[in-house]
C-alpha cells in the first residue's frame, strides 16, 4: 500500500502549478488512489485546499510532508484516461491542471473549500486589546469596513469590496492583525445523488389477497382515512409507483400523502423504498414524436451517394486505427442520415459515440432525431442544464447506461471508457473554441481522444473551415463529399437584393421590397419564413443630435446598445418617438452587463442637448418594424435576450415547427442545422456586417454564415428562395455564397492565406496583458516584447516566429481594465509552448519597472494579468 500520493491543487496560480507530495494517513489508505478528489493543507498557513490525486511518488517524501486530511466522494472521479486528458490540456493550452479538471468534470462532482470571514465577539478575542483601542489603530477606512462587517453573520472579502470605493487588501490585514475578524473555511459538498421513493403493496398484503378474495376489501373497509384508502387501492390495483407521481394523480397534497403512507407502512400494508433518480429532461416522454409514441424506429433509406459516404466512414472505423474524415455535403444533402448509419455500426461493437453540435439551439432537434433511433440510451450535456442535470448525465455515461452523448463543446469530455466515434457537426463554427481557460479547440480534444481510443473523428459541414478542408485536400483527413440534396429537395433560388435603392426611396425598414413581397406570398400560401439579422438589441448605439457623441459604457470602451422593454410604435413625431424610447427601454453594455436608463440630457459637459438619435437596427427593432409593416404576420424572435430561460430554445423552435408563427426572426441561432419543411423563404436582412470585421477570417465567416442560412429554405417539397439584402451587391463573397460555390471560394481563400502566411500555413498565438493602470500596462507590454525577442535570440533560437505589437486590444477597456496585445505567427510545438510557459510564469511574478529592471508588484494594486490564446477565434 502506497504511503504517499502526488496531488495537483485545484485553485492555484500557473507558476505554482505542479504535483505536490502528501502522506496518506492509515485510515485513508483504502480510499486514496489516482483520480480521487481530496482535501489537503497547503502553504505556510496550511490553508485547506481541494486537490486531485494524480499518481504515487516514485520516491518516499520528506519527513515534513503533510498528510491528506479528507477524501471527497466515493472513489475516483477521474479515470486514467481523463487524468491523461487533463495533463494534455495543461500542456497544450497552457492552463493549470485545476482549470483542466474543472473543464473535464461537471461542477457538481467537486466539493469546494469556501473561505469566509466573521466578526469576533469580545469574549472570543485573544489579543488583549479592547475593540475600541483596536479600531482607533486601524484608521477611518478600517472603522468603516468594520461597521459594515458587524451587520453580517459571515462575509467574503469580495462582498465588502463591492460596498466600498477603495482597495481592501491592507484594511483586511489590519482587521485580522488586531483580532477584530477571523478567517474561516467550510466545505461545500458536491451535489448529492437525487433519490425518489417508490410505493408498492407489501408482499403479505398480496399473499393474503390471493388466498382470500375478500381480504383486500376487508382491509380497505377498516381504514379510516380517505387518503389512506386512495393510496392503498391505487397501488394494489396498479402496482408500484413513484410516490410523488401517485399523489399528483390522486389529487393528494405531497405532505398529506407522506403522512398517510407512513401509517400504511406501519400497518404492513405497503412498502416504501428509496430509488436513485436521474434528473433528465431528455426522455421519450419529453420528445413525444410520432415515431417515439408508436414504438417504431424510422430509418431513412440512404441514396447511392449517401451509402458510399457511410461505407467510407465505416471502413475507417473498421480499420481499428485512429482516423479523421471530413464529410462535406451541400445543405440538405442528408449528412445526419449518413452519420447515423455509421453510428449504427459503432454501436454494434458496444462502443460509445459523442455527437457534438455548435449551439444549444440545435440540441432539441438533434435529440429528437436520435431518440427516434436509439431511444433513451442517449445523454445530453450542455451549459444550459442545471448542475444536478449535468452531474446525472455524466454519471449515466460513466456507469455505462448511455450509448450516445449529444451536446455542445463541453460534451467532448464525456467519460466513456471505450469511444468508437466522435462527430463534430457544423465543424466550422467558432463556438467549438473555448474563450476561457482552458482555451481549447474541440477539434484538438477530439483528435486526442480518438488517438487514445483508436476511434474515428468525423467533421461534418456544408462549409468546412478553410483549415479543415486544406487538411482533407492534403491527406490529413479522408475527404467524403455529398454533392446533391437528398430526395426531391433542390437548392433554393438565391437573389442578391441591392438595398441602396430602398434607402433612396425613403424605405428605412430592414425589410426591402422584394423580401416584403415574398413574406406576403408565403403567408397566403401557408408557408413559413426565416429572417436573419446578426445583431441583437434594438439600436446599435445612441448619439446626441447636437454634438454627435455616442453614449458609451463608463466601464468599457464600447457604445451602449439600446434595448426595448416593450413595443415602440412607429411615429412621425420625433419627440413622441424619443419619449417612447426613454419610457420603454434601457441602455446596456454587451461586454460587462452595465445597464442604465436613457439620460434626459447629453452627458457631455459642454453640450446638454435633450435630443438623441437612435441608430442602427437589431433584432428587437426589426421585430417592431415588421409588426408595423406586416400586422398580419405572426413573428417569433430568437436571440440571446429571448433564450435566457431554461429550455427556451426548445419552446421557440417547437412553436415554429408547429406552425404557431409565420416568421422566425433571429441571430445566428436560426442559421444552421435546422430542418423546417414548410420554410419557403429565407431573408438575410443585412449581409454586410460580418464582411467589415477586422479579421483575416471575415470572408470565410460571411460565406459560411450565408451558405448555412440559405440552406434553411426549400428543404421539403416546397421550392425555396433566399434573398440576401446588401449595400454591396457586387461583392465576390456574396456572389459565391449565392451560388453555393464552396470550391471556388476555397481556392481563392487558400491562395490569399498562403501569400500572407495565415493559418493553415502558420499558427497564431495572441498574448493579452490586462491592468487597471494604463501607464503600467504599456510598460509591461513593451517589456513583454523585449523578453520575447531576448528569448528567440537566446535559449529559444530554434523557435521561428513573427512578432506584432504591442497594440491595443479590439476592445481596449473592459470593466475598467485596460488590455494590450501581442500577436505571434509561429509553429505551435513543444518548444514554442515552453517559451510561452516561461513568459507566463515570469510575468505572473514581476512587471517591468524603469530602466528595464524587474520589480516585484505582488503588493501593488497595479497587477498585470497575462493570458495566452493559441489560434483564437478572432485576431
Amino acid at each position: 500500500m502506497a504511503s504517499a500520493a502526488q496531488i495537483h491543487i485545484i485553485d492555484i496560480p500557473y507558476p505554482a502549478d505542479r504535483a505536490y507530495s502528501y502522506l496518506i494517513p492509515a485510515p485513508l489508505e483504502n480510499s486514496v488512489e489516482p483520480g480521487v478528489i481530496v482535501e489537503v493543507p497547503f502553504g505556510k498557513s496550511n490553508r485547506r485546499m481541494t486537490g486531485v490525486v494524480t499518481a504515487y511518488p516514485t520516491e518516499l517524501p520528506d519527513q515534513d510532508c503533510k498528510p491528506i486530511t479528507q477524501v471527497f466522494g466515493d472513489g475516483p472521479m477521474l479515470s486514467q484516461d481523463l487524468l491523461e486528458l487533463c495533463r494534455f490540456l495543461k500542456e497544450y493550452t497552457l492552463c493549470t491542471f485545476g482549470e483542466a479538471v474543472r473543464a473535464v468534470l461537471p461542477s457538481a462532482t467537486m466539493s469546494k473549500i469556501i473561505t469566509y470571514y466573521r466578526v469576533l465577539s469580545e469574549e472570543e478575542r485573544t489579543s488583549g486589546i479592547s475593540v475600541r483601542t483596536a479600531l482607533a489603530s486601524i484608521g477611518e477606512r478600517g472603522q468603516r469596513v468594520y461597521m459594515l462587517a458587524e451587520k453580517k453573520d459571515k462575509f467574503s472579502r469580495q462582498s465588502l469590496q463591492n460596498e466600498v470605493d477603495f482597495n481592501l487588501n491592507s484594511v483586511f490585514s489590519d482587521l485580522v492583525k488586531y483580532n477584530l475578524i477571523e478567517r474561516c473555511e467550510e466545505v461545500k459538498n458536491a451535489s448529492a445523488v437525487k433519490y425518489r421513493r417508490i410505493i408498492a403493496p407489501s408482499e403479505s398484503l398480496m399473499l393474503e389477497s390471493r388466498l382470500d378474495e375478500g381480504y383486500f376489501d376487508s382491509v380497505l373497509a377498516k381504514l379510516t382515512g380517505t387518503n389512506q384508502k386512495k393510496i392503498l387501492e391505487a397501488v394494489y390495483r396498479e402496482g408500484a409507483s413513484v410516490e410523488s407521481v401517485l399523489y399528483e394523480k390522486l389529487g393528494i397534497p405531497l405532505q398529506s400523502g407522506k403522512t398517510s403512507a407512513a401509517t400504511l407502512e406501519k400497518r404492513g400494508l405497503i412498502t416504501l423504498e428509496r430509488e436513485e433518480e436521474y434528473r433528465n429532461h431528455f426522455t421519450r416522454e419529453s420528445f413525444n414524436t410520432a415515431a417515439v409514441t408508436s414504438g417504431k424506429t424510422v430509418i431513412p433509406t440512404l441514396s447511392d451517394e449517401q451509402q458510399r459516404a457511410r461505407d467510407a466512414i465505416v471502413s475507417l472505423y473498421e480499420s481499428g486505427k485512429p482516423a479523421g474524415a471530413l464529410l462535406h455535403g451541400v445543405t440538405g444533402s442528408g449528412k445526419t442520415n449518413v452519420i447515423m448509419a455509421a453510428i449504427d455500426r459503432v454501436l454494434e461493437d458496444g462502443r460509445g459515440v459523442i455527437m457534438l453540435v455548435p449551439e444549444i439551439a440545435l440540441t432539441p432537434q438533434t435529440v429528437g432525431v436520435f431518440m427516434n433511433r436509439y431511444g433513451d440510451s442517449i445523454a445530453v450535456i450542455h451549459s444550459a442544464l442545471s448542475a444536478g442535470e449535468k452531474f446525472d448525465a455524466w454519471r449515466r455515461v460513466r456507469d455505462g447506461h448511455v450509448k450516445v452523448v449529444i451536446g455542445t463543446r463541453s460534451a467532448i469530455f464525456a467519460p466513456f471508457g471505450n469511444i468508437g466515434m466522435i462527430i463534430i457537426d457544423e465543424e466550422h463554427e467558432y463556438t467549438y473554441k473555448s474563450d476561457t481557460d482552458p482555451k481549447y479547440h474541440t477539434h484538438d480534444i477530439a483528435r486526442k481522444r480518438c488517438a487514445d481510443h483508436n476511434a474515428v473523428m468525423v467533421l461534418s459541414s456544408a462549409t468546412p473551415s478553410v483549415t479543415s478542408y486544406y487538411k482533407a485536400k492534403t491527406g490529413g483527413y479522408t475527404l467524403i463529399e455529398l454533392k446533391e440534396r437528398y430526395g426531391n429537395a433542390v437548392l433554393p433560388e438565391v437573389k442578391i437584393y441591392d438595398m441602396r435603392g430602398e434607402t433612396s426611396m425613403g424605405n428605412l425598414s430592414p425589410v426591402g421590397g422584394l423580401l416584403a413581397m415574398r413574406l406576403h406570398e408565403d403567408r397566403d400560401a401557408g408557408n413559413q419564413s426565416i429572417l436573419f439579422l446578426n445583431r441583437r438589441g434594438y439600436n446599435n448605439y445612441v448619439s446626441c443630435r447636437k454634438c454627435g457623441k455616442s453614449l458609451k459604457c463608463p466601464n468599457c470602451s464600447v457604445t451602449l446598445t439600446y434595448h426595448s422593454t416593450g413595443r415602440v410604435a412607429a411615429s412621425k413625431d420625433d419627440e413622441t418617438y424619443e419619449a417612447q424610447r426613454r419610457e420603454k427601454g434601457y441602455l446596456a453594455c454587451h461586454m460587462c452587463g452595465y445597464r442604465t436608463k436613457v439620460p434626459e440630457k447629453c452627458p457631455q459637459p459642454d453640450c446638454g442637448s435633450e435630443h438623441f438619435l437612435f441608430m442602427g437596427c437589431g433584432t428587437q427593432k426589426a421585430e417592431d418594424d415588421i409588426a408595423d409593416q406586416f400586422p398580419d404576420l405572426r413573428v417569433l424572435r430568437m436571440d440571446l435576450d429571448t433564450t435566457q430561460a431554461k429550455f427556451s430554445h426548445e419552446e421557440i423552435l417547437s412553436k415554429f415547427r408547429a406552425g404557431e408563427a409565420d416568421v422566425l426572426l433571429g441571430t445566428q441561432m436560426v442559421t444552421k442545422g435546422h430542418d423546417f419543411p414548410r420554410v419557403a423563404t429565407v431573408g438575410v436582412l443585412n449581409a454586410d456586417g460580418s464582411l467589415m470585421l477586422d479579421d483575416y477570417r471575415a470572408s470565410e465567416r460571411t460565406f459560411a454564415m450565408l451558405t448555412q442560412v440559405i440552406g434553411r429554405a426549400g428543404r421539403g417539397d416546397i421550392p425555396g428562395c433566399a434573398i440576401i439584402q446588401t449595400y454591396n451587391p457586387d461583392n465576390e463573397v456574396l456572389m459565391m455564397a449565392a451560388k453555393q460555390d464552396y470550391s471556388r471560394f476555397y481556392e481563392g481563400e487558400i491562395r490569399l492565406r498562403k501569400s500572407f502566411c495565415f493559418p493553415p500555413f502558420c499558427d497564431i498565438a495572441v498574448i493579452t496583458l490586462s491592468c487597471a493602470d494604463e501607464q503600467y500596462l504599456n510598460m509591461a507590454a513593451v517589456r513583454m516584447r523585449e523578453r520575447i525577442i531576448e528569448r528567440t535570440e537566446g535559449s529559444f533560437g530554434d523557435v521561428p516566429l513573427v512578432l506584432y505589437g504591442p497594440f491595443e486590444a479590439p476592445v481596449y477597456r473592459v470593466q475598467n481594465t485596460f488590455r494590450m496585445r501581442l500577436v505571434m505567427k509561429c509553429r505551435l510545438n513543444r518548444r514554442t509552448r515552453e517559451m510561452l510557459s516561461e513568459l507566463l510564469c515570469e510575468f505572473s511574478k514581476f512587471t517591468p519597472g524603469s530602466g528595464g529592471k524587474a520589480r516585484n508588484f505582488s503588493k501593488s494594486s497595479r497587477k498585470i494579468i497575462v493570458s495566452v490564446d493559441l489560434n483564437p477565434t478572432t485576431v
